[in-house]
């Protein structure tokens, strides 16, 4: 094995090593945040899904994952939260907000402001973390 070769894999056994790498593969996916450093405090520090709320660890489908939205790829921040590899295939944000704006209208229409108000806060009180 080359010196180089060796050096690689030993930089990417080190914190700072693992680091570069996680984020340049953020970098590389289409996720973009103001502050990467940041962003990466809190993938490390997040311990269950924002979603589900399982908990987090390296098994496949609750190893951690950067969700972000595809559609915004403008320079501006893009990551809806950390979850779940289950919940980030599923795409759950998205099929929220697609949800939503299917039906808005319809429940606009035949639900009560004041009922509507009293699910907002219900879900808000849920305290589902979003970046």
């Amino acid at each position: 094995m080359s010196n180089k070769l060796q050096y690689q894999q030993k930089y990417r056994s080190t914190y700072k090593g693992r680091k570069v790498k996680r984020i340049s593969d953020w970098k590389r996916a289409g996720i973009v945040f103001h502050d990467y450093d940041l962003l990466y405090d809190i993938f490390m520090d997040t311990k269950e899904c924002n979603f589900c709320k399982c908990e987090l660890d390296t098994e496949f489908k609750t190893r951690k994952c950067c969700d972000h939205d595809h559609k915004i790829n403008d320079g501006i921040d893009n990551v809806r939260g950390i979850l779940c590899h289950s919940c980030n295939i599923r795409d759950v944000y998205s099929t929220i907000e697609l949800y939503l704006s299917i039906h808005s209208r319809t429940i606009q229409e035949q639900v009560p402001e004041k009922v509507l108000e009293e699910l907002l806060h219900s879900v808000q009180d849920r305290d589902v973390d979003v970046l």
